[in-house]
Order: structure tokens, then C-alpha cells, then sequence
């Protein structure tokens, strides 16, 4: 195997484990990180500019569903960690796997360029500061939710407002009243925490909400939806149990303000420990929809208003890459990635951590992504032609479109046990076509032998 000159943009959850990988397989590895730490949103205050951690959070998949299969967190660990247990675990991943001593820290990324001179293809990374370096592949990882998105009518609100991005802990909110827009799990998140200082809170859920419980029969409900993530079951047999416990635990969305998704559409799940209640103990409101403002007074889509102090919005984030500019599109918050790893038209450029699991841990999903640009890169696998890649990326797309609801928020949506059987299948499907070629061709053998190992899901 031929040692490349790899280098990785960001030392968050996804850049660490694609570094580790490419560190394992024998290759030169820097790691540009604009800030001064690892763990990219999960390190409270990170001052990369890109954490988006408030004082309360919480993961919502518990710890056995949420570490990399290889580095378990330490057994004092609570189910569902915080962002400091977070923090702490990614410092700790990254140490072990010798991935901080291959990092450079206050490098923020200027420009990735390709440079085809001389007949072979190099990346061209240039820093902030103008120092330049050259590298046989380059692995984006920053992450994808530090450039927030407002929605049109926020420019018309006169009160006090932010983007959840910027909101660290309730005390600013004492005795005020406060609309949180947005239903995702940080507009819950914050929505519940504001509730218990503020005179009201009213929280505007635009779109169809399952918000699930954390733990069900005492367990957390990741552990019991994973028990029905089986090769001999359906691949949506966890969502179906995701939905029945939701049921069972909550009943319908509807009596508590939100509007059930759709039969045969897909939603990004919710998952809440104290919203409901808040509700129920009507510390909370939840309205559908906000047709205009003007001011400090809001107008609802059920023809109410009222006046509001402070607008939070959790109303997610927009993509923007700007050192990757004429190199790579954006549009609709996302990429056209083939197995949302893959750029097509570019040899050795690589993206993890742009996808948005629902059903398990996000890092879960990064492992996957990092073996497989870890594989190719080490000449242990192919990938197919541009045109299927392409082909491939359509179909994704006729997919989204199918299943989910419209519009940006699910442009890198990956149901997780449904991606860790496409990305076991490709992984296996890229050695073989690189067995295959080798037959066609044999002085191209590499003398490796293909991965095999599975990651558990």
C-alpha cells in the first residue's frame, strides 16, 4: 500500500474517527482544526465559533447506542451524557488513537483547490494565515451546524432575538415572554428550559413532530428500538417501534398540539424527556404556524396573536463551505454525495459527518463513512464509475422526495439502520470491484488483501 498525504478538515466527532482510520491504515494524516480543541459542537464555548452546546444539553441516544464500536465511554458515564461527558470522551478518543498529536490547532481553512499539473491530481489547502500545503486527498469534516438559518419573518420581530445556536441558559428569559420557533430537538430542548423562569412560553412546531420518550419500562427506548434492528426483520421495524412506544408513552401528537406525521412519511424523530409535561402542566404552548409579525406582535395560522419580549430560533442551519467554493455545489442545505461520502467528479475528496441519523448515534454513521474513504484511499477498494455514482445519488433523491416531508431539513437525512446495511453492502461491493479489476488487469494488484470486518450496528 502506497502511504498518501491525507488531510482532514475539522476535529469534531466526524473528523477525529476519519483521521483515527486513516492514521490506522498507515497514512499521513493532518488534521486542521480552526479552533483550539477537538470535539467541535460538543465543547461548551468552543471558540472554532461552531459549538451550538447550551448549559442543559444532552445526548438522546443513550451511551451504548451513541460510542464508537471500539472505545467504549467510561462506566461512570450517565446513560445519556452531557455535552462535558461528550467533550471528554472525544479528547479521550482522539488521545488514545493518536489523532491530537496529529492535529494542528487555530488552522482555519481557506481554500481546497485541485491541482492537476505534472499528470497526477494533488489538493492544494491554503490556511487563513496563507501558509499552503499539498495533499494526495482531502477529507471535509467541519461539521454542518454552525451557520444558522432564520426564517423570512424574524427580520419584522422588534423584541429581543436569537438563533438557538447562540442560547447557553435560561436566565437571560426571567419573567418574559418568549416564542420559541422551531420543534426539532433543540427548540424542545430550549423550549423546556426557558418554561420554568419565563411569564409564557409558546413554542410554533411548523412541521409533523413525533417526540419520543427517552426511556420506556425504565429503559432507555434506543436500547429497546434496537432489538428490533435484526436482519430478519423488516429494515423498519425499529421506526414501527419507535412509533408504538411513542403511542403508548404520549399518545396522540394531535392532543398536545403537534400533527401527527403522515402514514408512509418520515420524520426525523424528537426525543424529549420533560416536554410533554410542560405541556400537560401548561408551562408550554404549541401553535402551528406563524403567518406574519410586526413587531413585537406575532399572528398565528389559527388567527390568534400576541405580543412576545424575546424569539428564539431553532430553525436549523445552512451549509456553507466556502473554501470548497467552485469546487463543490450547495444547495437545499446539502451535497450530491454518493452514499453521502463521495463527490463524484472528484478524485480524492472526501466528506463524513453530512448526514443527520435518525434511529442511533450519529458517530455510528461516521465510522462507516471513515472505513470507506479509509479503504479506498488505501487501495483496498473501488468505487463505481461517475456515471452509477451519479445514478445512485438520483435515486437517493427520488427517495427523499418520497418519504419525507419537503423542503431542506431532510436533504441529509439517513435512517441509521437502513445506511449501516447500504454502507456494510458498499464497503463489501468495493472490494470486490477492485478484485474484479485486478483480475481484468493483474500488474494493477496492490498486494492487499479487501476489508471484511463488519462494525456492528
Amino acid at each position: 500500500m502506497k502511504r498518501r498525504r491525507i488531510a482532514v478538515i475539522g476535529a469534531g466527532a466526524s473528523g477525529l474517527c476519519s483521521a483515527k482510520y486513516l492514521i490506522q491504515a498507515g497514512h499521513e494524516v493532518t488534521v486542521y482544526e480552526a479552533g483550539s480543541y477537538v470535539g467541535g459542537l460538543w465543547k461548551f464555548s468552543n471558540d472554532n465559533g461552531a459549538s451550538i452546546a447550551y448549559r442543559s444539553l444532552h445526548i438522546n441516544s443513550e451511551k451504548r447506542n451513541t460510542q464508537f464500536h471500539d472505545f467504549p465511554f467510561a462506566p461512570e458515564v450517565q446513560d445519556f451524557p452531557s455535552h462535558h461527558d461528550m467533550y471528554e470522551y472525544l479528547h479521550a478518543y482522539a488521545a488514545h488513537f493518536k489523532v491530537l498529536e496529529n492535529t494542528k490547532f487555530g488552522s482555519r481553512v481557506a481554500s481546497v483547490q485541485p491541482n492537476d499539473e505534472d499528470g497526477a491530481r494533488v489538493w492544494r489547502v491554503r490556511l487563513e494565515d496563507g501558509s499552503e500545503a499539498e495533499f494526495d486527498a482531502v477529507v471535509v469534516a467541519p461539521g454542518h451546524q454552525s451557520v444558522p438559518s432564520f426564517p423570512a419573518f424574524a427580520r419584522d420581530f422588534t423584541g429581543e432575538m436569537i438563533h438557538a445556536n447562540s442560547y447557553r441558559e435560561p436566565s437571560p428569559y426571567q419573567g418574559k415572554r418568549v416564542l420559541v420557533v422551531g420543534s426539532g430537538n433543540s427548540g424542545c430542548d430550549i423550549a423546556s428550559d426557558i418554561c420554568m423562569l419565563s411569564e409564557r412560553t409558546v413554542m410554533v412546531a411548523r412541521s409533523p413532530e413525533l417526540i419520543v420518550p427517552k426511556l420506556f419500562l425504565g429503559r432507555p427506548v434506543t436500547q429497546i428500538t434496537g432489538l428490533f434492528d435484526r436482519p430478519w426483520l423488516p429494515s423498519g421495524a425499529p421506526q414501527l417501534a419507535r412509533n408504538l412506544i411513542t403511542r403508548m408513552v404520549h399518545g396522540r401528537m394531535e392532543q398536545w398540539g403537534f400533527k401527527t406525521p403522515p402514514r408512509g412519511i418520515r420524520t426525523h424523530p424528537t426525543s424529549n424527556a420533560l416536554l410533554i409535561n410542560h405541556i400537560a402542566y401548561r408551562r408550554i404552548e404549541v401553535v402551528n404556524g406563524i403567518t406574519s409579525v410586526q413587531g413585537n406582535l406575532v399572528h398565528f395560522a389559527d388567527g390568534s396573536s400576541a405580543e412576545f419580549d424575546a424569539m428564539v430560533c431553532a430553525t436549523g442551519y445552512e451549509l456553507t463551505l466556502p473554501f470548497l467554493e467552485g469546487v463543490v455545489k450547495v444547495a437545499d442545505r446539502g451535497i450530491d454525495l454518493y452514499k453521502q461520502v463521495v463527490e463524484p467528479r472528484w478524485a480524492g475528496l472526501y466528506f463524513v459527518g453530512f448526514s443527520n441519523a435518525a434511529g442511533s448515534s450519529n458517530l455510528r454513521m461516521f465510522e462507516l463513512q471513515a472505513r470507506l474513504v479509509s479503504q479506498i484511499e488505501s487501495g483496498l477498494g473501488q468505487l463505481p464509475s461517475q456515471t452509477d455514482m451519479e445514478l445512485d445519488i438520483q435515486d437517493r433523491r427520488d427517495y427523499i422526495s418520497r418519504h419525507y416531508p419537503g423542503g431542506p431539513r431532510y436533504t441529509m437525512e439517513i435512517e441509521a439502520s437502513e445506511y449501516t446495511e447500504t454502507m456494510t453492502s458498499e464497503i463489501d461491493a468495493a472490494a470486490k470491484r477492485l478484485g474484479k479489476s485486478q483480475r481484468i488487469s493483474p500488474s494493477s494488484d496492490s498486494g492487499q488483501k479487501p476489508l471484511g470486518q463488519k462494525i456492528p450496528a
